[in-house]
């Protein structure tokens, strides 16, 4: 048995090399939904929206300087030779072109090698009248961005070689400021900080859980038992997902403290029932410590996790694999303890009179005789945060999780101030009448109806579509001049712009026209509003265009990363508390034929609910948003509070003590020290991630361990009131 544990262990401790992290956005979206499906066909179409990058130049002086200009042209033309560039755009390279009696004039819209100061000017004034230019240049005129189109990357290290080449090409040309925002910046730095959080924060966790099991045994073979399966758990689930070469996102990042407490619970309550029976012989000390803990043990793990499971129903992978390797993880510890555990306790003693924390003894004289000012205060606190729960809304900033000083959330908010946006914003268009074609007027005075809309009412700063190519070349045709960049509503007039179509680089017409012109897209990028603001916008244009837009001639639809990522925030929450409710019905039921009882089955979730109820009021008032990071903390809180109710009301109504008093004195003797020493571990545990700079690891440890906290509150203070209570009533 040891040879075979310990092969196992070796085997997946040795996949741990294995693991990588993965921050693919893509993959939070959900599976099969409509809005998914019609992503993964216009992706097809035109790419992802999110391969992108605006590399932002900054110059104090201002944008037209000549030393600056000259040296980000060459900057710009050394981006195309880097790997996995796709495409380059910027007005750098960019022409003013003119229809003149005498034929066509180009020449550069910025005059970038060795301009004349009345060229600059020129260029200047050319640029900040004409809204087709004016979108890549800042507010206050002092940087100029660069769109670069890259590659779909599925591995992080290719975007860390982009990104550092960039970085390399910037130094060499002598730029100095240069601001980097799309998805490859933003991903990288996610994924930093989920790495350091991972080893920083599972480290501390060992220590602080090692040294409060020593402060609390004060023998270190009873501190190394349940910490070394706890321990063996986490190698073992972490091997298995290695080995199987699954990646480590934002959520399954989060299973290191959630396993590790689990499985130490499992552990102590083995641990404290040996402790109990250290006065008989080592056979019958295992088999009495067996018959207290082994049915509750085994109750709480699969409670735990079903809850977890109940994670699979929700159609979208990560949380998915975060279910099924928590519920995996959990049937591991519970293997490990009454395996390993068992196997340890046989070869080691344990002195009946070490030290432990126990219940105060006036602690249930206290609430039994005070048991009405206790509901009272309970039911007060409840009362008090329920309104808090009707404050929640579903609402996710992209980067929110960021500390506030991060050189990228700095990088963004620097485009939404100054660059009109950072976010990309997509609508797909398509002609319903394939007779007709994206470039034929009727067609073309629908999308103009649309892209109005996002330039003047949404408002969206920047739009490229087929209108706006429109617009340029009505520009073109007459004279080149600034007040004429507007749409032909002349038929004669807007036929003769198109014809100017052919001068356009096909390339560029190929990411907003399909090559049957059937297809278009307006595209755009946007401030951070958050996905709540987003919605309503989204949903106030969706209702203006049905009035305005003849879906007889085109049909439309929002799409796009931005638009994913928003609607994927918005159904992971609601779906999580799904999942979390659905979860409490199955756990009751469960717990419904295991004691036999309806009323036991109620009292049993009663000190469950009222941490989670808390909990949500707490971050009701306190104006948490609901997102996908914030919602799985009911699903944990849950899941792990759960367990110290099973135990204390097993191991109550085994008891045959027929005086309510004394059993549930001797329940607080057994059960009640196990739900103290693991709760007082699990939430200095979970409290450590406070110190995280990360949002979402902030904000699980900060509502976890306030939810464990409560559970444990209201299962030393209602659950012995209820039981006493139950006890009676049956007699």
């Amino acid at each position: 048995m040891t040879c075979l544990l310990v092969a196992i262990t070796a085997t997946l401790g040795w996949n741990l090399q294995s693991l990588s992290f993965d921050f693919e956005f893509e993959k939070f979206f959900p599976n099969n939904h409509p809005d998914s499906k019609a992503y993964a066909k216009h992706t097809k179409q035109f790419g992802y929206d999110n391969d992108y990058l605006h590399i932002i130049l900054e110059n104090k002086d201002g944008i037209f300087n000549s030393d600056f200009l000259n040296r980000a042209s060459k900057f710009e033309r050394s981006l195309v030779k880097i790997e996995d560039v796709e495409n380059v755009y910027s007005p750098l390279s960019l022409h003013h072109v003119i229809k003149s009696p005498t034929g066509i004039v180009i020449f550069p819209l910025i005059h970038s090698e060795n301009p004349k100061e009345y060229q600059l000017k020129q260029d200047s004034s050319r640029i900040f009248g004409n809204p087709f230019y004016r979108s890549a240049f800042s507010e206050d005129g002092k940087a100029i961005s660069i769109y670069l189109n890259h590659a779909h990357f599925g591995d992080q290290a290719r975007s860390e070689r982009l990104l550092n080449a960039i970085k390399a090409k910037a130094e060499k040309n002598g730029i100095e400021d240069i601001r980097l925002v799309g998805k490859l910046s933003a991903a990288g730095v996610f994924i930093s900080y989920i790495q350091n959080d991972f080893g920083k924060f599972l480290i501390g966790s060992l220590v602080l859980s090692f040294g409060l099991l020593l402060l609390i045994f004060r023998n270190f073979k009873s501190a190394l038992l349940p910490f070394f399966i706890s321990l063996l758990s986490i190698v073992w689930l972490f091997g298995l997902i290695g080995m199987m070469g699954f990646k480590i996102n934002l959520l399954s990042s989060l299973l290191p403290p959630i396993l590790f407490f689990v499985s130490m619970s499992d552990a102590v309550h083995l641990m404290n029932a040996l402790k109990k029976s250290s006065h008989l012989g080592r056979v019958d000390k295992i088999k009495n410590a067996l018959s207290i803990v082994w049915v509750p043990t085994l109750l709480t793990s699969v409670t735990t996790a079903i809850g977890f499971l109940s994670l699979m129903w929700i159609n979208t992978e990560p949380v998915q694999l975060l279910g099924l390797f928590a519920a995996a993880g959990i049937l591991i510890a519970f293997v490990m303890t009454f395996s390993f555990g068992l196997l340890m306790a046989s070869i080691t003693s344990y002195k009946s009179n070490e030290a432990t924390i126990e219940i105060p003894h006036g602690w249930l004289t206290f609430i039994t005789e005070k048991k009405w000012l206790v509901i009272s205060m309970v039911s007060l606190i409840v009362f008090m945060l329920i309104p808090g729960i009707g404050q929640l809304k579903i609402n996710s900033f992209l980067l929110d999780d960021l500390p506030k000083d991060s050189q990228v959330r700095l990088d963004f908010e620097y485009a939404d101030a100054q660059l009109g946006g950072s976010k990309p914003y997509e609508v797909r268009v398509e002609v319903a009448d394939t007779a007709l074609s994206i470039w034929d007027k009727k067609v073309m005075d629908e999308i103009v109806k649309i892209e109005e809309y996002l330039l003047n009412q949404y408002p969206i700063a920047k739009v490229q579509s087929p209108a706006t190519i429109v617009k340029y070349l009505s520009m073109v045709n007459n004279g080149g001049l600034n007040e004429n960049y507007a749409y032909p509503e002349n038929e004669r007039n807007y036929l003769q712009t198109l014809r100017l179509k052919d001068r356009i680089d096909p390339k560029r017409l190929d990411k907003i026209v399909t090559e049957d012109s059937q297809v278009g897209r307006l595209i755009g990028f946007f401030p951070e509003l958050g996905s709540y603001e987003t919605g309503l916008r989204n949903e106030k244009m969706l209702k203006y265009l049905s009035k305005h837009v003849d879906t007889s001639v085109i049909s439309y639809q929002i799409t796009g990363t931005t638009y994913l990522i928003d609607k994927s925030h918005e159904l992971l929450s609601i779906n999580l508390l799904k999942g979390l409710f659905t979860a409490i019905l199955v756990i009751g039921i469960i717990l419904g034929i295991y004691f036999k009882s309806w009323k036991l089955l109620v009292i049993s979730l009663i000190p469950n609910i009222i941490p989670l109820i808390m909990v949500a009021g707490v971050l009701g008032w306190l104006g948490i948003s609901l997102k996908m990071t914030t919602s799985i903390i009911f699903t944990i809180a849950f899941g792990i509070a759960v367990d110290d109710t099973i135990h204390m009301m097993s191991y109550y109504l085994k008891n045959k003590e027929k005086n309510p008093h004394k059993r549930m004195l001797e329940t607080f003797n057994h059960a009640g020290s196990a739900m103290l020493i693991t709760s007082i571990i699990m939430s200095a545990g979970f409290s450590l991630y406070l110190f995280s700079n990360f949002g979402a690891t902030y904000y699980l440890g900060l509502f976890v361990s306030l939810s464990l906290i409560i559970a444990l509150v209201i299962d030393l203070t209602i659950l012995p009131i209820l039981l006493i209570k139950f006890q009676k009533d049956v007699k």
